[in-house]
């Protein structure tokens, strides 16, 4: 990596370690558009056609998810089709384990097909549970299913749903006792995430299976006709968790001997707040900081802290989340290197590619008047980030392109009778 005078780093959570409350994972499809998901994580385990790929765009649902990265498809029917699995930690075969999804459904037959399950770590096929279902209802409208684990016997739901609307669907597996084969597990259809957890579910599977400890998450396009977009999967072990701290952003910036530290959350529960805490090299984290949360909110909140007055050299940021009751989360890591600039430089955006913001970082030797602005191929100004005085340091300024179409951009930075310019790309 080329030097900087400010590394950002910009996080989005996948998986989190958290106190008391434990998630699993969580997989919001956070990848560049046409990868497979084989290169992120996903191991295949079955069919060697149709791989799983990223598709542009998310699917959104009141008080659950905002809308982070883009989504993915699982198309059933007939030829060789893949099915993958994501290996977690195998977790604790006691209590109740919580799987929210997002589903989309856009086409299915009357036959009905499974489409999402769990498994074991190390994966196994003989240890399918929780089988998602989806089939026509022959009216127009299509029914979701539930089994244990077979896939003859399976409870379908009473109301009917309907094609291209987004649900919110929460299998509970709820161990009982170990090795009795007597574990649980339910659905809950269109829940709402922010209330307790409703006194019954919409869909009890019925069939017997032995147990398991879940370890391994898997999606299927089986050889019926169905196709499901999903997105926003998260397991945890508490209802009232299922809607954290939607940690959506995280970067910090240097200005001069300042460290100026932003983050964005979707959705928060419980969120009493967050300490800051820093690490110096060769130090120990220190908390040096606490910023109030939101307590319970489905709105996008945006922080901020500056730390300040630094001396030269690296440091490493992280935040602690605090919930009400004591239960804690820790974010991913910003790192920021503090140095006074000898010379006038546009450093290259991070990250770039990007969608849709990204940071640039400019160092100016001596004060003055500074003109950044982003500009099309054609040269025309599409938008003015920085126009006024600014002081001699390394500055960083966060540009945010959600209006902008896909392509490439120039930014050029102006100052003192110096200009530089640059080329971004923008990827949607």
């Amino acid at each position: 990596m080329k030097k900087l005078y400010a590394m950002i780093v910009f996080a989005v959570f996948f998986t989190i370690s958290i106190s008391q409350a434990q998630t699993a994972l969580i997989e919001n499809f956070d990848y560049p558009v046409g990868d497979t998901l084989g290169s992120h994580g996903w191991d295949w385990h079955s069919g060697t056609g149709t791989p799983f790929t990223v598709i542009a765009g998310n699917l959104v649902y009141p008080g659950y998810s905002a809308g982070i990265g883009n989504s993915t498809i699982i198309s059933g029917g007939a030829g060789s089709r893949e099915d993958s699995h994501f290996l977690f930690t195998s977790v604790d075969t006691t209590g109740s384990y919580y799987a929210a999804i997002l589903v989309n459904v856009d086409t299915a037959v009357t036959t009905g097909d499974y489409f999402f399950h769990f498994s074991t770590n190390p994966h196994a096929s003989t240890a399918y549970r929780a089988r998602l279902f989806v089939k026509a209802d022959g009216l127009g409208g299509f029914q979701f299913g539930l089994s244990k684990a077979s896939t003859s016997t399976v409870t379908y739901s009473t109301a009917s749903y309907v094609f291209g609307t987004t649900y919110l669907l929460v299998i509970k597996y709820a161990y009982v006792n170990v090795a009795a084969n007597d574990d649980i597990v339910t659905l809950y259809i269109n829940p709402d995430p922010t209330q307790p957890e409703p006194g019954s579910a919409d869909i009890t599977a019925t069939d017997v299976a032995t147990d398991i400890s879940l370890g391994a998450m898997d999606i299927r396009q089986g050889s019926q006709v169905y196709t499901v977009q999903i997105d926003a999967i998260t397991l945890i072990n508490s209802w009232n968790a299922i809607v954290p701290v939607e940690l959506t952003s995280f970067s910090g910036s240097v200005n001069n001997k300042n460290v100026n530290l932003s983050w964005t959350t979707a959705t928060e529960i419980n969120n009493q707040g967050f300490d800051i805490e820093r690490k110096a090299l060769n130090s120990s984290w220190q908390t040096i900081g606490f910023v109030n949360g939101r307590g319970t909110t489905t709105e996008e909140q945006q922080y901020s802290y500056t730390d300040k007055n630094l001396a030269e050299g690296k440091y490493s940021y992280r935040l602690k989340q605090i919930d009400f009751n004591g239960s804690y989360e820790y974010s991913n890591i910003v790192e920021a290197i503090v140095i006074t600039p000898s010379k006038f430089e546009l450093s290259q955006n991070y990250p770039n590619p990007f969608n849709p913001s990204t940071a640039i970082t400019f160092a100016l030797p001596q004060a003055g008047n500074v003109k950044l602005a982003v500009y099309n191929l054609l040269g025309q100004e599409v938008q003015i980030l920085v126009n006024g005085f600014k002081s001699e340091g390394t500055h960083t300024v966060n540009f945010e392109a959600k209006n902008l179409n896909s392509g490439i951009y120039l930014y050029k930075l102006e100052a003192n009778g110096i200009s530089s310019v640059r080329k971004m790309t923008l990827i949607k």
